[in-house]
Protein backbone atom coordinates (compact mmCIF):
# COMPACT_ATOMS: atom_id res chain seq x y z
CA UNK A 1 0.00 0.00 0.00
CA UNK A 2 1.81 3.36 -0.88
CA UNK A 3 0.24 6.53 1.32
CA UNK A 4 0.07 9.47 -0.88
CA UNK A 5 3.23 11.54 -0.10
CA UNK A 6 5.59 8.27 0.64
CA UNK A 7 7.66 7.50 -2.19
CA UNK A 8 8.75 3.66 -2.62
CA UNK A 9 11.39 3.42 -0.54
CA UNK A 10 13.83 5.70 -2.48
CA UNK A 11 16.23 6.95 -0.45
CA UNK A 12 15.28 5.31 2.50
CA UNK A 13 17.74 3.19 4.56
CA UNK A 14 16.99 1.00 7.55
CA UNK A 15 19.67 2.21 10.47
CA UNK A 16 20.80 -0.37 12.57
CA UNK A 17 20.44 0.81 16.39
CA UNK A 18 21.84 -0.66 19.51
CA UNK A 19 22.15 2.24 21.78
CA UNK A 20 19.44 0.73 23.96
CA UNK A 21 18.72 -2.30 25.30
CA UNK A 22 16.67 -4.75 23.36
CA UNK A 23 16.37 -2.00 20.21
CA UNK A 24 18.12 -3.06 17.17
CA UNK A 25 16.42 0.09 14.98
CA UNK A 26 15.52 3.53 15.64
CA UNK A 27 12.09 3.20 15.15
CA UNK A 28 11.93 1.23 18.09
CA UNK A 29 13.07 3.38 20.47
CA UNK A 30 10.59 5.47 22.93
CA UNK A 31 9.98 9.59 22.42
CA UNK A 32 12.23 10.33 24.88
CA UNK A 33 14.89 7.63 24.26
CA UNK A 34 15.19 8.65 21.32
CA UNK A 35 14.94 12.17 22.21
CA UNK A 36 18.29 11.90 24.47
CA UNK A 37 19.63 10.22 21.56
CA UNK A 38 19.18 13.10 19.70
CA UNK A 39 20.36 15.39 22.59
CA UNK A 40 24.08 13.49 22.91
CA UNK A 41 23.86 13.44 18.83
CA UNK A 42 24.23 9.41 18.89
CA UNK A 43 21.61 10.00 16.55
CA UNK A 44 20.28 12.11 13.86
CA UNK A 45 16.50 13.25 13.23
CA UNK A 46 17.53 12.43 9.33
CA UNK A 47 18.40 8.88 10.54
CA UNK A 48 15.40 8.35 12.80
CA UNK A 49 13.05 9.61 10.11
CA UNK A 50 14.52 7.14 7.20
CA UNK A 51 13.56 4.46 9.84
CA UNK A 52 10.41 5.73 10.58
CA UNK A 53 9.69 5.85 6.87
CA UNK A 54 11.14 2.31 6.04
CA UNK A 55 9.17 1.17 8.97
CA UNK A 56 5.47 2.92 7.55
CA UNK A 57 6.89 1.11 3.72
CA UNK A 58 6.91 -2.29 5.70
CA UNK A 59 3.80 -2.13 8.10
CA UNK A 60 1.25 0.12 6.26
CA UNK A 61 0.15 -2.30 4.10
CA UNK A 62 -1.67 -4.06 6.99
CA UNK A 63 -1.92 -1.17 9.28
CA UNK A 64 -3.30 1.71 7.11
CA UNK A 65 -2.65 3.89 9.83
CA UNK A 66 -1.42 7.22 7.13
CA UNK A 67 -3.94 9.37 5.49
CA UNK A 68 -0.82 11.51 3.87
CA UNK A 69 2.87 11.11 4.82
CA UNK A 70 4.56 14.68 4.15
CA UNK A 71 8.02 12.55 3.31
CA UNK A 72 9.85 15.47 1.54
CA UNK A 73 8.34 17.83 4.03
CA UNK A 74 9.43 15.76 7.22
CA UNK A 75 13.00 15.44 5.69
CA UNK A 76 13.49 19.25 5.71
CA UNK A 77 12.65 19.35 9.12
CA UNK A 78 14.80 16.72 10.23
CA UNK A 79 17.75 18.16 8.22
CA UNK A 80 16.82 21.35 9.82
CA UNK A 81 16.50 20.01 13.26
CA UNK A 82 20.42 18.47 12.98
CA UNK A 83 21.81 21.47 11.65
CA UNK A 84 20.57 23.50 15.13
CA UNK A 85 22.07 20.21 17.06
CA UNK A 86 24.97 20.76 15.19
CA UNK A 87 25.53 24.22 17.04
CA UNK A 88 24.77 22.99 20.02
CA UNK A 89 20.98 24.67 20.20
CA UNK A 90 18.02 22.53 20.55
CA UNK A 91 14.55 23.74 19.97
CA UNK A 92 12.26 22.45 22.50
CA UNK A 93 11.86 19.23 24.45
CA UNK A 94 10.64 16.85 20.80
CA UNK A 95 13.32 18.42 18.78
CA UNK A 96 14.32 15.90 15.85
CA UNK A 97 10.90 13.90 16.88
CA UNK A 98 8.65 13.13 14.16
CA UNK A 99 4.90 13.10 15.35
CA UNK A 100 1.91 12.09 13.65
CA UNK A 101 -1.45 14.07 13.55
CA UNK A 102 -4.88 13.12 13.68
CA UNK A 103 -6.74 14.19 10.54
CA UNK A 104 -9.18 16.68 11.52
CA UNK A 105 -6.21 19.11 12.39
CA UNK A 106 -4.87 21.44 10.28
CA UNK A 107 -0.37 21.58 9.52
CA UNK A 108 0.11 24.23 6.96
CA UNK A 109 0.65 22.34 3.42
CA UNK A 110 -0.90 19.29 4.53
CA UNK A 111 -4.62 17.91 3.69
CA UNK A 112 -7.20 18.31 6.24
CA UNK A 113 -10.20 15.72 5.02
CA UNK A 114 -11.23 14.66 8.05
CA UNK A 115 -11.91 11.05 7.34
CA UNK A 116 -14.82 12.86 4.82
CA UNK A 117 -15.35 12.95 1.26
CA UNK A 118 -17.07 16.19 1.76
CA UNK A 119 -13.28 17.27 2.62
CA UNK A 120 -11.71 15.46 -0.04
CA UNK A 121 -8.75 17.62 -1.59
CA UNK A 122 -8.44 20.49 0.91
CA UNK A 123 -5.14 21.66 1.86
CA UNK A 124 -4.99 23.34 5.34
CA UNK A 125 -3.41 27.19 4.55
CA UNK A 126 -2.03 27.41 8.18
CA UNK A 127 -1.27 25.18 11.65
CA UNK A 128 -3.52 24.35 13.98
CA UNK A 129 -2.43 25.93 17.08
CA UNK A 130 -1.45 22.40 18.57
CA UNK A 131 0.91 22.06 15.64
CA UNK A 132 2.20 25.91 16.03
CA UNK A 133 3.43 24.41 19.51
CA UNK A 134 4.99 21.06 18.60
CA UNK A 135 6.91 23.19 15.52
CA UNK A 136 8.34 25.61 18.60
CA UNK A 137 9.27 22.88 20.11
CA UNK A 138 11.15 21.26 17.58
CA UNK A 139 8.77 18.20 16.25
CA UNK A 140 9.02 17.06 12.94
CA UNK A 141 5.44 16.86 11.72
CA UNK A 142 5.72 13.66 9.37
CA UNK A 143 1.61 12.97 8.61
CA UNK A 144 -2.05 12.78 8.74
CA UNK A 145 -3.48 10.05 10.48
CA UNK A 146 -7.01 8.06 9.47
CA UNK A 147 -9.89 9.16 11.64
CA UNK A 148 -13.51 8.24 11.53
CA UNK A 149 -15.25 10.59 9.73
CA UNK A 150 -14.97 14.00 11.46
CA UNK A 151 -14.01 12.38 14.39
CA UNK A 152 -18.09 10.82 14.79
CA UNK A 153 -17.19 6.88 15.36
CA UNK A 154 -19.12 5.89 12.14
CA UNK A 155 -18.47 4.04 9.09
CA UNK A 156 -15.56 1.55 9.58
CA UNK A 157 -11.54 3.32 8.65
CA UNK A 158 -9.28 1.39 6.96
CA UNK A 159 -6.68 0.98 9.88
CA UNK A 160 -6.48 -2.64 11.46
CA UNK A 161 -5.93 -3.73 14.79
CA UNK A 162 -2.27 -4.55 15.38
CA UNK A 163 -3.17 -7.65 17.56
CA UNK A 164 -6.22 -9.39 15.53
CA UNK A 165 -7.03 -7.80 12.10
CA UNK A 166 -10.91 -8.78 12.94
CA UNK A 167 -11.34 -6.62 15.82
CA UNK A 168 -12.52 -2.56 16.50
CA UNK A 169 -8.66 -0.69 15.93
CA UNK A 170 -10.18 1.97 18.18
CA UNK A 171 -12.25 5.21 18.86
CA UNK A 172 -11.83 8.07 16.02
CA UNK A 173 -7.94 8.34 16.43
CA UNK A 174 -7.73 4.91 15.50
CA UNK A 175 -5.13 5.97 12.76
CA UNK A 176 -2.60 7.77 15.52
CA UNK A 177 -3.13 4.61 18.31
CA UNK A 178 -2.57 2.00 15.34
CA UNK A 179 0.39 4.03 13.89
CA UNK A 180 1.92 4.37 17.73
CA UNK A 181 1.70 0.60 18.09
CA UNK A 182 3.15 -0.84 15.26
CA UNK A 183 6.38 1.80 15.64
CA UNK A 184 5.27 3.46 12.47
CA UNK A 185 5.83 6.97 14.80
CA UNK A 186 6.83 7.43 18.34
CA UNK A 187 3.81 9.34 19.33
CA UNK A 188 0.80 11.12 17.87
CA UNK A 189 -1.84 13.60 18.37
CA UNK A 190 -5.41 12.85 18.50
CA UNK A 191 -8.86 14.59 20.01
CA UNK A 192 -10.90 13.20 22.24
CA UNK A 193 -14.91 13.83 22.63
CA UNK A 194 -15.49 10.70 25.05
CA UNK A 195 -13.01 9.04 25.44
CA UNK A 196 -11.43 8.95 21.36
CA UNK A 197 -7.61 9.82 22.90
CA UNK A 198 -8.18 6.83 25.33
CA UNK A 199 -9.81 4.27 23.76
CA UNK A 200 -7.33 3.71 21.05
CA UNK A 201 -4.78 3.97 23.87
CA UNK A 202 -6.36 1.49 25.72
CA UNK A 203 -7.47 -1.01 22.57
CA UNK A 204 -3.36 -0.88 21.20
CA UNK A 205 -1.58 -1.42 24.24
CA UNK A 206 -0.82 2.27 24.95
CA UNK A 207 -0.81 5.51 26.88
CA UNK A 208 -3.46 8.23 26.07
CA UNK A 209 -4.20 11.39 27.83
CA UNK A 210 -7.16 13.75 27.78
CA UNK A 211 -5.40 16.99 29.30
CA UNK A 212 -7.60 19.21 31.00
CA UNK A 213 -10.01 21.44 29.36
CA UNK A 214 -7.80 24.77 28.43
CA UNK A 215 -4.43 23.41 28.20
CA UNK A 216 -3.88 22.58 24.77
CA UNK A 217 -5.13 24.82 22.16
CA UNK A 218 -8.61 23.85 19.99
CA UNK A 219 -8.15 26.06 17.41
CA UNK A 220 -7.84 25.04 13.73
CA UNK A 221 -9.14 21.77 15.06
CA UNK A 222 -12.08 20.27 12.59
CA UNK A 223 -14.58 19.90 16.18
CA UNK A 224 -17.27 17.86 16.77
CA UNK A 225 -17.86 19.71 20.02
CA UNK A 226 -15.71 23.33 20.76
CA UNK A 227 -16.97 22.34 24.62
CA UNK A 228 -16.09 18.70 24.57
CA UNK A 229 -13.66 18.71 22.13
CA UNK A 230 -9.98 18.28 23.79
CA UNK A 231 -6.27 17.50 21.90
CA UNK A 232 -4.39 14.97 23.65
CA UNK A 233 -1.20 12.68 23.20
CA UNK A 234 -0.77 9.44 22.63
CA UNK A 235 2.31 7.21 22.97
CA UNK A 236 3.91 4.14 24.11
CA UNK A 237 4.72 5.06 27.76
CA UNK A 238 3.72 7.49 30.48
CA UNK A 239 6.91 9.69 29.77
CA UNK A 240 6.33 9.83 26.23
CA UNK A 241 3.42 11.61 26.59
CA UNK A 242 4.24 13.72 29.38
CA UNK A 243 7.11 14.79 26.94
CA UNK A 244 4.23 15.37 24.02
CA UNK A 245 2.29 16.50 26.61
CA UNK A 246 5.04 19.79 27.90
CA UNK A 247 5.25 20.26 23.76
CA UNK A 248 1.93 20.68 23.13
CA UNK A 249 0.53 22.73 26.05
CA UNK A 250 0.17 26.11 25.69
CA UNK A 251 2.20 28.59 28.00
CA UNK A 252 -0.30 29.83 29.93
CA UNK A 253 -1.51 26.59 30.15
CA UNK A 254 2.10 25.01 31.52
CA UNK A 255 1.81 27.95 34.43
CA UNK A 256 -1.70 26.60 35.82
CA UNK A 257 -0.06 22.89 35.65
CA UNK A 258 2.82 24.51 37.87
CA UNK A 259 5.75 24.36 34.77
CA UNK A 260 7.46 21.65 33.07
CA UNK A 261 5.95 18.34 33.38
CA UNK A 262 8.27 15.73 32.80
CA UNK A 263 10.52 16.14 35.57
CA UNK A 264 7.61 15.83 38.25
CA UNK A 265 6.82 11.99 37.05
CA UNK A 266 8.49 10.69 40.05
CA UNK A 267 7.25 13.14 42.44
CA UNK A 268 4.62 11.20 43.62
CA UNK A 269 3.44 12.35 47.25
CA UNK A 270 3.14 9.90 49.73
CA UNK A 271 -0.34 8.95 51.24
CA UNK A 272 -2.13 9.17 47.62
CA UNK A 273 -5.41 7.67 47.57
CA UNK A 274 -7.15 6.17 44.71
CA UNK A 275 -11.13 6.43 44.94
CA UNK A 276 -12.83 3.01 42.70
CA UNK A 277 -16.57 2.40 42.40
CA UNK A 278 -17.12 -1.23 41.51
CA UNK A 279 -20.87 -0.82 41.70
CA UNK A 280 -20.21 0.90 38.58
CA UNK A 281 -18.33 -0.99 37.01
CA UNK A 282 -20.59 -3.67 37.10
CA UNK A 283 -23.46 -1.00 35.96
CA UNK A 284 -21.04 -0.10 33.22
CA UNK A 285 -21.26 -3.97 31.97
CA UNK A 286 -17.38 -4.66 32.79
CA UNK A 287 -16.25 -8.28 32.13
CA UNK A 288 -14.49 -10.85 33.94
CA UNK A 289 -11.53 -10.42 32.30
CA UNK A 290 -10.81 -6.71 31.63
CA UNK A 291 -12.13 -6.36 35.96
CA UNK A 292 -9.40 -9.60 36.55
CA UNK A 293 -6.43 -6.96 35.09
CA UNK A 294 -7.98 -3.60 36.88
CA UNK A 295 -7.79 -5.63 40.11
CA UNK A 296 -4.57 -6.92 39.70
CA UNK A 297 -3.23 -3.68 38.90
CA UNK A 298 -4.89 -2.31 42.46
CA UNK A 299 -2.96 -5.03 43.92
CA UNK A 300 -0.16 -3.54 42.44
CA UNK A 301 -0.70 0.04 43.59
CA UNK A 302 -1.62 -1.20 47.32
CA UNK A 303 2.22 -2.75 47.34
CA UNK A 304 3.42 0.28 46.03
CA UNK A 305 1.93 2.18 49.27
CA UNK A 306 -0.85 3.44 47.49
CA UNK A 307 -4.36 2.94 49.38
CA UNK A 308 -7.71 2.10 47.82
CA UNK A 309 -11.05 3.80 49.05
CA UNK A 310 -14.33 2.33 47.98
CA UNK A 311 -15.88 5.89 46.66
CA UNK A 312 -19.58 4.81 45.24
CA UNK A 313 -19.72 7.91 42.40
CA UNK A 314 -23.35 7.45 41.08
CA UNK A 315 -23.13 10.82 39.12
CA UNK A 316 -20.90 9.99 36.72
CA UNK A 317 -23.98 8.26 35.18
CA UNK A 318 -25.29 11.60 34.22
CA UNK A 319 -22.15 12.55 31.78
CA UNK A 320 -23.27 10.37 28.91
CA UNK A 321 -26.93 12.01 28.13
CA UNK A 322 -25.24 15.93 28.88
CA UNK A 323 -22.19 14.72 26.67
CA UNK A 324 -24.50 13.49 23.74
CA UNK A 325 -26.53 16.70 23.81
CA UNK A 326 -24.12 19.18 24.66
CA UNK A 327 -21.67 17.75 21.56
CA UNK A 328 -24.22 16.80 18.94
CA UNK A 329 -26.48 20.85 19.08
CA UNK A 330 -22.65 21.85 18.91
CA UNK A 331 -21.99 19.55 16.06
CA UNK A 332 -25.38 20.48 14.43
CA UNK A 333 -24.04 24.59 13.67
CA UNK A 334 -20.30 23.33 13.04
CA UNK A 335 -21.53 21.21 9.80
CA UNK A 336 -24.25 23.54 9.58
CA UNK A 337 -23.07 25.39 6.61
CA UNK A 338 -21.19 22.86 5.14
CA UNK A 339 -24.26 20.15 4.89
CA UNK A 340 -26.29 22.44 3.15
CA UNK A 341 -23.62 22.28 0.15
CA UNK A 342 -22.41 18.92 0.23
CA UNK A 343 -24.94 16.68 2.50
CA UNK A 344 -24.55 13.82 -0.19
CA UNK A 345 -20.66 13.49 0.42
CA UNK A 346 -21.49 12.75 4.20
CA UNK A 347 -21.63 9.16 5.56
CA UNK A 348 -25.50 8.37 5.98
CA UNK A 349 -24.89 7.58 10.10
CA UNK A 350 -22.68 10.90 10.68
CA UNK A 351 -25.59 13.15 8.76
CA UNK A 352 -28.24 11.76 10.82
CA UNK A 353 -25.77 12.31 14.11
CA UNK A 354 -25.51 16.20 13.35
CA UNK A 355 -29.31 16.47 11.90
CA UNK A 356 -30.40 14.91 15.29
CA UNK A 357 -28.30 17.46 17.24
CA UNK A 358 -30.33 19.77 15.60
CA UNK A 359 -33.39 18.63 16.84
CA UNK A 360 -32.39 19.18 20.58
CA UNK A 361 -34.92 21.16 22.32
CA UNK A 362 -33.54 24.50 24.05
CA UNK A 363 -34.72 22.58 27.26
CA UNK A 364 -32.44 19.80 26.65
CA UNK A 365 -29.56 21.84 26.25
CA UNK A 366 -30.54 23.49 29.05
CA UNK A 367 -30.59 20.79 31.35
CA UNK A 368 -27.30 19.23 29.74
CA UNK A 369 -25.63 22.43 30.64
CA UNK A 370 -26.94 22.03 34.73
CA UNK A 371 -25.89 18.91 34.72
CA UNK A 372 -22.24 19.71 33.26
CA UNK A 373 -22.38 22.23 36.06
CA UNK A 374 -22.96 20.21 38.84
CA UNK A 375 -20.86 17.48 37.79
CA UNK A 376 -17.94 19.58 37.74
CA UNK A 377 -18.41 20.56 41.54
CA UNK A 378 -19.65 17.33 42.73
CA UNK A 379 -17.30 15.18 41.73
CA UNK A 380 -14.12 17.30 42.70
CA UNK A 381 -16.22 17.35 46.20
CA UNK A 382 -17.18 14.21 46.82
CA UNK A 383 -13.23 13.69 46.24
CA UNK A 384 -12.01 15.92 48.45
CA UNK A 385 -14.48 14.65 51.60
CA UNK A 386 -13.16 11.42 51.15
CA UNK A 387 -9.77 12.34 51.06
CA UNK A 388 -9.21 10.53 47.61
CA UNK A 389 -6.56 12.10 44.85
CA UNK A 390 -7.62 10.47 41.59
CA UNK A 391 -10.23 8.04 40.78
CA UNK A 392 -9.03 4.79 38.97
CA UNK A 393 -11.69 2.20 36.76
CA UNK A 394 -11.16 0.14 33.68
CA UNK A 395 -10.67 2.50 30.63
CA UNK A 396 -13.24 0.05 28.81
CA UNK A 397 -15.66 -2.21 29.59
CA UNK A 398 -14.54 -5.23 27.52
CA UNK A 399 -11.66 -5.94 25.42
CA UNK A 400 -11.56 -4.48 21.57
CA UNK A 401 -14.99 -6.62 20.01
CA UNK A 402 -15.25 -7.65 16.91
CA UNK A 403 -15.06 -5.11 14.23
CA UNK A 404 -18.17 -6.87 12.45
CA UNK A 405 -20.38 -6.74 15.87
CA UNK A 406 -19.50 -3.11 16.78
CA UNK A 407 -22.58 -1.35 17.71
CA UNK A 408 -21.69 2.49 16.86
CA UNK A 409 -25.38 4.05 19.03
CA UNK A 410 -23.84 6.27 21.55
CA UNK A 411 -27.07 5.79 24.05
CA UNK A 412 -27.38 2.47 23.77
CA UNK A 413 -27.37 -0.14 27.43
CA UNK A 414 -24.05 -1.82 28.59
CA UNK A 415 -22.36 -4.06 26.43
CA UNK A 416 -19.28 -5.94 25.45
CA UNK A 417 -19.63 -4.06 21.66
CA UNK A 418 -21.32 -1.14 22.45
CA UNK A 419 -19.81 2.21 21.48
CA UNK A 420 -22.03 3.64 24.42
CA UNK A 421 -20.66 1.31 27.27
CA UNK A 422 -16.96 3.17 26.01
CA UNK A 423 -19.38 6.87 26.30
CA UNK A 424 -20.41 5.73 29.56
CA UNK A 425 -16.92 5.68 31.09
CA UNK A 426 -15.03 8.07 29.57
CA UNK A 427 -17.29 11.03 28.95
CA UNK A 428 -17.19 12.42 32.95
CA UNK A 429 -13.57 13.85 31.90
CA UNK A 430 -14.88 15.69 28.86
CA UNK A 431 -17.96 17.07 30.43
CA UNK A 432 -16.23 18.54 33.34
CA UNK A 433 -13.29 18.99 31.35
CA UNK A 434 -10.81 16.75 34.06
CA UNK A 435 -7.45 14.82 32.78
CA UNK A 436 -7.63 11.40 32.53
CA UNK A 437 -5.21 8.68 31.24
CA UNK A 438 -5.22 5.38 30.11
CA UNK A 439 -2.55 3.49 30.59
CA UNK A 440 -1.93 -0.66 30.12
CA UNK A 441 -2.88 -3.19 32.62
CA UNK A 442 -2.67 -6.43 31.26
CA UNK A 443 -4.19 -8.65 29.25
CA UNK A 444 -7.73 -10.44 28.43
CA UNK A 445 -8.48 -12.97 26.12
CA UNK A 446 -5.18 -12.17 24.13
CA UNK A 447 -5.87 -7.98 23.88
CA UNK A 448 -4.84 -5.30 25.64
CA UNK A 449 -6.25 -4.19 29.17
CA UNK A 450 -6.65 -0.04 29.83
CA UNK A 451 -6.35 0.97 33.20
CA UNK A 452 -8.33 4.77 33.65
CA UNK A 453 -6.81 7.43 36.16
CA UNK A 454 -9.01 10.74 36.31
CA UNK A 455 -7.74 13.45 38.88
CA UNK A 456 -9.12 17.30 39.37
CA UNK A 457 -8.94 19.89 36.66
CA UNK A 458 -4.93 21.20 36.20
CA UNK A 459 -4.11 17.68 38.09
CA UNK A 460 -2.04 16.82 35.21
CA UNK A 461 1.52 16.30 36.25
CA UNK A 462 -0.19 14.12 39.22
CA UNK A 463 -2.28 11.99 37.02
CA UNK A 464 0.61 11.36 35.08
CA UNK A 465 2.89 10.52 38.31
CA UNK A 466 0.73 7.98 39.74
CA UNK A 467 0.16 6.47 36.17
CA UNK A 468 4.17 5.84 35.91
CA UNK A 469 4.39 4.74 39.43
CA UNK A 470 2.50 2.15 38.22
CA UNK A 471 3.74 1.63 34.73
CA UNK A 472 7.77 1.60 36.37
CA UNK A 473 6.04 -1.92 38.52
CA UNK A 474 4.61 -4.02 35.65
CA UNK A 475 5.87 -4.92 32.29
CA UNK A 476 3.23 -3.47 29.41
CA UNK A 477 5.61 -0.98 28.37
CA UNK A 478 7.63 -3.73 27.11
CA UNK A 479 5.07 -5.07 24.88
CA UNK A 480 5.09 -2.30 22.57
CA UNK A 481 5.63 -1.42 19.54
CA UNK A 482 4.38 -4.68 17.95
CA UNK A 483 6.86 -5.65 16.02
CA UNK A 484 5.10 -8.84 13.90
CA UNK A 485 1.87 -8.05 13.15
CA UNK A 486 -0.88 -10.54 12.36
CA UNK A 487 -1.38 -12.41 8.95
CA UNK A 488 -4.11 -10.87 6.87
Amino acid sequence: MLVPGLSRGDGIVEVGFRGVVGVTAAWELGLVEAAALLRRRELSAVELLDSLLARIQETEEYARAWAFVDEAGARSLAREADALAATGTFAGVLHGIPLGVKDVMDVQGMPTEGGSESLRGNIAVSDAGVVRRLRSNGAVLLGKLQTHEFAFGQGIPPSRNPWDPERYAGGSSVGSGVAVAVGSVPGALGTDTGGSVRNPASVNGLVGLKPTRGAVSSSGVLNVSHTLDHVGPIARSVEDCAAMFEGMAEPEGLALLGGGISARLRQVPEGIRLGIDRQLWSDWGVTEGVLSAVERALVVFADLGFEIVDLPLPGLDLSLHASVAISLSESADHHRERLAAAAERYLPATRVMIETGALATEDDIRLAWQVRSHLRKSIPETMLRAGVDVLVSPTLPAVAPLACSMSSELTGGAGEDSLSSALRMLSAANLTGMPGISVPCGYADGQPVGLHIMGPEWSDARVLAIAKSYEHAVPWRTHVPVRTLPAS
